[in-house]
């Protein structure tokens, strides 16, 4: 099981959107920035559920959730506090996906800044791979978690076993992670320099090594 960070840098790029989803015709915007597949699974069309001390404390409005979780239209998304962990936990269900797909937001108790997003689970069922709801989750997510100052956005990328791609398909989307000790003794010759998956993948050849 891979860590996989994406950096605080890529993520503030995503700020540059800012401007627009505010703006008084950013609807009209997202339109004409937005692709098909984007536009028919990806408007926000869900149901969200709270418990009582989310529903008071969460500092997303409840109308934002879809986007800033990247649900697919239609899913069923239940959202808790654990109070003790600083976080709120989101799980949704869907038709599309193997098992519920989770996420926890984590928030500094003493500034109340939002610092990190964790993707803990996603895994869509065989028939729903291959048609780019995965990237289009992650974009929607990553454009709205920085309207709310989220700096960082993690995840934990499963594979090859089970036939599982996390492992592979995260580091293409721009996670990155350190390699190991073992990782860089494994590396060719002329990829041996490389110390990070984003390295690596940036690499002729580095990708189809990993």
């Amino acid at each position: 099981m891979r860590i996989l960070r994406l950096a605080a840098l890529a993520v503030a790029s995503a700020l540059v959107v800012r401007a627009w989803l505010r703006s008084s015709d950013g609807a009209a915007q997202r339109r004409k920035m937005t692709d098909p597949i984007t536009r028919r699974y990806f408007t926000g069309a869900s149901n969200v559920h709270m418990d009582e001390e989310a529903e008071h404390l969460l500092p997303i409005p409840r109308g934002r959730v879809p986007w800033f979780v990247g649900a697919i239209d239609g899913s069923e998304i239940h959202v808790t506090l654990d109070r003790e962990g600083n976080s709120f936990f989101f799980s949704i269900e869907h038709e599309l996906l193997e098992q519920p797909m989770e996420r926890v937001l984590w928030q500094d108790p003493d500034s109340g800044n939002l610092y990190l997003m964790w993707n803990q689970l996603f895994e869509l069922r065989a028939t729903a791979q291959r048609h780019g709801l995965g990237t289009r989750s992650l974009a929607v997510e990553l454009h709205e978690v920085a309207r709310f100052g989220v700096a960082v956005v993690g995840c934990q990328a499963a594979g090859p076993a089970g036939g599982r791609n996390g492992y592979y398909t995260w580091p293409l989307l721009g996670f990155d992670a350190k390699l190991s000790a073992e990782d860089i003794e494994r590396l060719p010759e002329h990829l041996a320099h490389c110390s990070t998956l984003n390295e690596l993948f940036m690499e002729d050849g580095g990708d189809e090594h990993w």
